[in-house]
């Protein structure tokens, strides 16, 4: 009678497992997933790991009031393109200044020739914290200049004068940096690529103003023959084919970052 029951009840688990084995994968295919541990449920380990790995606070640059003039001047015989002054925020940290141009200055035969571009800039701006817990931010400048200058032997000359920039705030200057000129005379040709900085100062949050002075300038002696004389600062299509030699020394040259270039940015220090 025992063995009786012993083996209904095993005939009854079988069926049950059975029954468990069919029913599992419906089940689970119906089942939500499972949320990710709130942070508050995380091991405290794992927790201050996180909290650790998180982002500084936030720092940022707000553009306000700006000034920028580019003056062009020439006489016959001479030619002035580009003349821009542009201001950009790639990112909230980062403030991009370009000054870019292109003069040239020709042979005349009954005077002389000249052209020249005078670039000013004043940008105020703001940094601001996100944190009220951060009290002071790293500010970096650093600037290039990068650009031709043609000469000719019939009397045609050209220069690049300094560039310079000088950041100040309450009317203190805090940081400024300028990078020297250069000139061609006679049968000379320069491959300008110049760079200073980065140079950095600490900041507290507040206004600021921006100062940013650069000019070129090409001249030629009266004459009936020679080429023209050119200062190149600005990327293509400033300057026309037709206003240089065909001979240009500098054919093919990558011109995508011609000009005085000034870049800031501002970090949680």
């Amino acid at each position: 009678m025992h063995a009786h029951r012993d083996r209904h009840a095993r005939w009854a688990l079988l069926t049950v497992m059975m029954g468990v084995a069919f029913l599992l994968p419906a089940l689970l295919a119906q089942a939500p997933p499972m949320p990710p541990p709130a942070p508050a449920q995380l091991p405290w380990a794992w927790a201050a790991a996180m909290a650790w790995a998180l982002p500084p606070p936030k720092v940022s640059f707000a553009l306000k009031n700006r000034h920028g003039h580019a003056t062009p001047v020439r006489t016959p015989a001479a030619h002035a393109g580009g003349g821009n002054t542009d201001v950009t925020q790639p990112k909230d940290d980062t403030l991009i200044f370009a000054m870019t141009g292109v003069v040239t200055a020709g042979p005349h035969p009954f005077t002389g020739s000249s052209a020249n571009i005078e670039f000013e800039l004043t940008q105020d701006f703001e940094i601001a914290f996100a944190d009220p817990k951060l009290k002071k931010a790293k500010l970096t400048i650093e600037a290039q200049v990068i650009g031709l200058l043609r000469g000719d032997k019939h009397g045609g000359g050209a220069k690049v004068g300094k560039g310079a920039v000088d950041v100040g705030c309450a009317g203190h200057s805090i940081v400024s940096l300028a990078i020297e000129g250069h000139g061609v005379a006679g049968d000379d040709y320069l491959s300008i690529n110049d760079r200073k900085g980065p140079c950095s100062v600490s900041v507290p949050a507040g206004e600021y103003h921006l100062a940013q002075i650069f000019g070129i300038s090409a001249d030629h002696a009266r004459s009936i023959a020679g080429k023209a004389a050119a200062a190149e600062f600005a990327p293509d299509p400033a300057l026309d084919a037709t206003w240089i030699s065909v001979k240009d020394p500098f054919h093919g040259a990558i011109k995508k970052e011609f000009g005085f270039r000034v870049t800031l940015k501002v970090e949680p220090e």
